[in-house]
């Protein structure tokens, strides 16, 4: 099979796996010594996941999408039978209060990370075969559907986060495949309105809104998270403590190999370690645009395009809240943080990236797929575009 890939995308990527290893291994080495004697056991658990995530990616890379587009049913099903075993006394695992994760044989597996990809994947499908109608109310409701249960699901673990970040790649991904602005506003106030709602309904959320606008009022509860992260970063300062020098990381901040990886960058590399980050994610996202723009059919474009702007926002939003620009989510860094189910999830986008950029035909814009089908407006209701 005759498939050329995008270098540029494999050495964005590595070179994010690679400066996670080494902070995964800073953030959490002297813990881990503690606890365990082994300072190096979130190091070789990230490095395992990540040999599983690489072949994942390779295999979906040599994989052609279309036939990607018929597995997309395929995973859906999967991966939504998966969110429901989180509800299995036995299976289900939890922590912090949320059954999030399967818990099997010591290895704990969390559903939600693929499912939103798998969502993707069939709404991507869905929108190019009825991409002539998309502005069509009765398209545009049957599209809610498809990410509508494993939402639900992904809601009642309880995972607000996700969910809001599934629900927004879905809307997102509309739009690209061409939604009028008359659209936008309606849809927007009713999802404002549904996260007004969501989060006033629940006091675990309503206290880290509160606790976000006014972190010094609660300082040894929901506030303390963003206070050290603050103290961390002032710590860090332009050039950082040094690779290995964090105090944030001892017994300040709780798992710091995690959501709150990125203060301990700040702390130990400073603004320059951090804008080096924000750099490299930079150039993912442009290259997964880039990767979209060339993609050889609109089922191409709208996944990859969806999937750059899933790691550019997961990024995005987790070093806003160590900088305390928005509330705590639970969050993972894309890449950098320690976490197996996200490692695999985000290297199987990368893989489906590679896939896209494999199949390219560079076709201007004006070519191909890109100009609107030519397909009358059936009285009997919208049909899928040929």
């Amino acid at each position: 099979m005759n498939r050329t890939f995008d270098h540029w995308l494999v050495l964005f990527t590595a070179a994010l796996i690679a400066f996670g290893l080494v902070m995964i291994y800073s953030a959490s080495a002297v813990l881990a010594e503690e606890s365990f004697g082994d300072p190096y056991k979130y190091l070789t658990r990230q490095g395992v996941a990540l040999a599983l995530g690489v072949f994942i990616a390779t295999l979906t890379a040599f994989t052609p999408t279309r036939a990607l587009r018929k597995g997309g049913v395929v995973m859906l099903g999967i991966s939504t039978a998966a969110l429901f075993a989180t509800y299995v006394p036995g299976i289900q695992y939890k922590a912090n209060g949320a059954a999030r994760w399967i818990g099997m044989a010591g290895i704990n597996f969390q559903p939600s990370e693929f499912a939103k990809i798998a969502v993707l994947m069939m709404l991507a499908d869905f929108l190019d075969k009825y991409r002539a109608h998309i502005n069509n109310p009765r398209v545009l409701m049957t599209a809610a559907l498809i990410p509508a249960l494993p939402m639900a699901l992904t809601l009642g673990q309880p995972d607000f986060g996700t969910t809001a970040i599934m629900g927004g790649l879905a809307g997102i991904m509309v739009v690209i495949a061409g939604l009028q602005w008359r659209y936008l506003a309606p849809i927007g106030i009713a999802g404002a309105l549904g996260a007004v709602v969501l989060v006033t309904g629940a006091e675990y959320r309503l206290k880290r809104v509160t606790s976000f606008m006014d972190p010094w009022a609660n300082q040894q509860g929901d506030g303390y998270h963003i206070i050290q992260s603050w103290v961390a970063m002032h710590s860090g300062g332009v050039e950082g403590q040094g690779l290995g020098n964090s105090i944030a990381k001892l017994h300040f901040l709780p798992e710091p190999w995690t959501d709150f990886i990125g203060a301990v960058i700040g702390e130990e590399l400073g603004l320059i370690g951090l804008g080096a980050l924000v750099l490299l994610f930079g150039l993912f996202v442009w290259r997964g645009m880039l990767i979209a723009r060339r993609a050889s059919n609109a089922y191409g474009t709208y996944l990859a395009a969806t999937l750059s702007v899933m790691i550019g926002l997961e990024a995005f939003f987790n070093l806003a809240v160590i900088l305390g620009l928005v509330p705590p989510k639970g969050l993972v860094l894309p890449f950098i943080s320690y976490g197996s189910s996200a490692t695999l999830a985000n290297l199987w986008a990368v893989g489906i990236l590679l896939s896209v950029a494999a199949e390219a035909n560079g076709a201007p814009l004006d070519q191909g797929w890109q100009a609107k089908p030519a397909v009358a407006q059936p009285a009997a209701g919208p049909q899928p575009a040929r």
